[in-house]
């Protein structure tokens, strides 16, 4: 059951009643996409900050290990993913001036969703490349090669990323 399906099996008998005031059945559901947006770019930016640590962490080893060269290198990993995690946490939920000339519709909202969930489901890549990382500082070789490779998928992610507000509009795809 997808999160929509589940959350409007949930409602309390008063918010099935409710639902049958004219206008409010279509507000309360895009209410109710926003917030499962919002649990969902919650729980990334939770993920991301694991692996934010990890990246730290791995800072410590290669600086512990004599690899003071590479520090300004990682420092802008760390970065880079500071400002994904950021940009995640502060994104737009979807809302749109009641006056306003452009309506935000269910159809943009669940391309939002889409959108984000496709985010979480990339993170296998970043993961990849961190563990690549972790072995080449245990190796003490291509340390440099792994550090740039694991730039390009950050520098990937918030290029994506910033492509979102066109996918919410139908402009492009994730």
């Amino acid at each position: 059951m997808d999160p929509l399906e589940q959350a409007t099996s949930e409602r309390n008998p008063l918010e099935k009643l409710v639902a049958w005031v004219p206008g409010y059945k279509g507000y309360k559901e895009k209410e109710v996409r926003r917030e499962i947006d919002k649990q969902l770019r919650e729980s990334l930016v939770a993920k991301l900050s694991t692996r934010q640590r990890k990246l730290t962490s791995l800072q410590s080893d290669l600086l512990s290990g004599g690899g003071l060269l590479w520090m300004d290198d990682m420092e802008k990993l760390v970065a880079k993913l500071q400002l994904f995690s950021d940009r995640v946490r502060t994104a737009s939920y979807g809302y749109a001036p009641f006056f306003g000339a452009k309506k935000v519709k269910e159809d943009d909202l669940d391309r939002m969703y889409q959108f984000d969930t496709q985010l979480v489901a990339d993170l296998d890549r970043l993961d990849e490349a961190i563990s690549g990382l972790e072995t080449a500082i245990g190796a003490s070789a291509n340390i440099k090669e792994v550090i740039q490779a694991t730039a390009t998928v950050l520098t990937a992610f918030n290029e994506t990323f910033g492509r979102r507000e066109e996918a919410i509009k139908g402009i492009a795809q994730p």
